[in-house]
């Protein structure tokens, strides 16, 4: 059952991981911790909620552990498809999203890197629907800020 488990979101947890720290060698290892405590907690796991949500639980608090020790996150890492064009936006949003406060960068990570519904969002961080709403909206308001608007504009069609 547990083998099972890994390897069905083995690669989802990672993707969500590489997100939130932007650096591979770090999520992987953010990845693996995840997976071994949800292996050691496994017994204490009462099967009420959707196992991809409680990973998603562990593995965001793996995160923050990691940030909470100040570990200089490399943005600069990025996958070696696509264009060079593309490649330098992609590191700007990264760096823009890290820049988020931490709750924000969480509801727009899950949202838009892991795609997630607001459901979803709301049961990994433990708050409700309604406020994982308006932590994706306020995140993207931030965004948009940093870059000076630009992005508001493109959405709303100016």
């Amino acid at each position: 059952m547990l083998e099972k488990t890994i390897r069905k979101y083995y690669d989802e947890i990672f993707r969500y991981c590489y997100h939130c720290v932007g650096n591979r060698a770090a999520a992987e290892d953010l990845c693996q911790d995840t997976f071994v405590s949800f292996i050691e907690h496994y017994e204490e796991y009462r099967h009420i909620g959707r196992t991809k949500n409680y990973l998603y639980t562990i593995a965001g608090n793996k995160c923050k552990d990691f940030y909470r020790k100040k570990v200089p996150v490399p943005m600069e890492e990025l996958p070696e498809q696509g264009t060079g064009e593309c490649l330098e936006e992609l590191a700007v949003i990264r760096q823009m999203v890290a820049n988020l406060p931490e709750e924000l960068r969480e509801a727009i990570v899950l949202r838009y890197f892991q795609n997630l519904k607001y459901a979803d969002i709301a049961s990994i961080l433990k708050i409700s629907p309604s406020l994982a709403k308006y932590r994706v909206k306020r995140g993207l308001e931030q965004l948009s800020e940093m870059e000076g608007g630009t992005y508001g504009s493109k959405r709303k069609g100016k």
